[in-house]
């Protein structure tokens, strides 16, 4: 009988041994876990964004040649489903030589009706005495993307911020704009476009003033879209300098492309109309998705330097 009781004395002693040591260590393991940096995981700038299909767009990232080699060009990115959040993956492209991989690609258009895009860049970057002002006809087959042809902007730009493409009957119409920041004003570009051998024609241009959003720090354009009726949208952005911010963003519907007499024209409003006010983030891109309704949304990306970016749906009315 004795064995027996000093038995279970021993076995409720190993009891409490093995239930002090659990609580140690799980007291020790969440301490260790809430003094533990977390780090959540960045979405890269949306310098450029265009819709491709479904919840799935296109961006691309400003990375600069040859210092910032490293960083991804171009990706896809998806809506999300979940708490999950945005999701994205970058994609790699047969850059073409002698300047090879793109520099400063603040821009990306949609082809109407295909699954073929614009990349352009900003033309802000020069090596080996060469601009970076090219723009690359791209083709997405199954989340892969191929290299169709290449050519520069016809002039020399500063800073090209915005692009889009719209068609107007059987014309494609390529438009586009630097940001002139720190400027009251610039000119909104436009001009045919041929894919065929990939081919800008000659620009025209009108000029736009943003309305009461001016200053030593805003960019005056820093995104541009266009949907299928032709509505000129575009972003104006205030950026610090500090790649802490703070940031404030405004988007516009301006105009519309119009074509009367065989002839293609921008026709600005009298009053851009405001359509929202974005503050603490600074918005470089804009794409429009159409529903199978026929709706039109209008979603944001953006680059707001050390916080990474993000994209949201923005509220457009008639």
């Amino acid at each position: 009988m004795n064995y027996f009781l000093s038995k279970l004395y021993t076995l409720k002693l190993t009891a409490k041994i093995w239930l002090i040591v659990s609580l140690l260590w799980i007291s020790s393991s969440f301490n260790l876990y809430s003094q533990t940096i977390q780090t959540s995981p960045i979405l890269p700038d949306l310098s450029g964004l265009a819709w491709i299909d479904g919840d799935t767009f296109l961006a691309v990232h400003d990375a600069k040649n040859p210092i910032e080699n490293f960083k991804p060009r171009v990706s896809m990115i998806w809506l999300p489903d979940s708490l999950k959040g945005i999701t994205s993956i970058p994609l790699s492209l047969d850059w073409p030589l002698p300047l090879g991989l793109s520099s400063d690609l603040e821009s990306v258009a949609r082809i109407p009706g295909k699954q073929s895009f614009l990349l352009v860049e900003s033309g802000e970057g020069i090596y080996n005495g060469q601009q970076f002002r090219r723009v690359f006809l791209v083709e997405i087959r199954d989340q892969q993307l191929i290299m169709q042809s290449f050519t520069e902007l016809p002039v020399s730009v500063k800073n090209i911020e915005g692009s889009a493409v719209v068609q107007i009957g059987d014309r494609l119409i390529f438009i586009c704009a630097e940001r002139a920041e720190g400027l009251r004003e610039t000119n909104i570009l436009f001009a045919d476009l041929q894919l065929e051998p990939l081919k800008i024609g000659v620009f025209e241009y009108v000029n736009f003033k943003p309305d009461n959003f001016t200053g030593p720090k805003v960019r005056v354009v820093s995104a541009i879209e266009t949907d299928k009726n032709g509505q000129l949208y575009i972003a104006s952005a205030f950026d610090s300098g500090d790649d802490n911010g703070p940031f404030e963003s405004v988007i516009y519907r301006i105009g519309q492309v119009k074509h009367e007499n065989n002839k293609v024209s921008l026709i600005l409003f009298n009053k851009p109309q405001q359509l929202a006010t974005i503050t603490g983030f600074k918005v470089e891109s804009l794409a429009i998705r159409e529903l199978i309704s026929g709706k039109l949304e209008l979603f944001a990306g953006t680059d707001d330097e050390n916080y990474g970016g993000t994209l949201r749906l923005i509220s457009i009315k008639p």
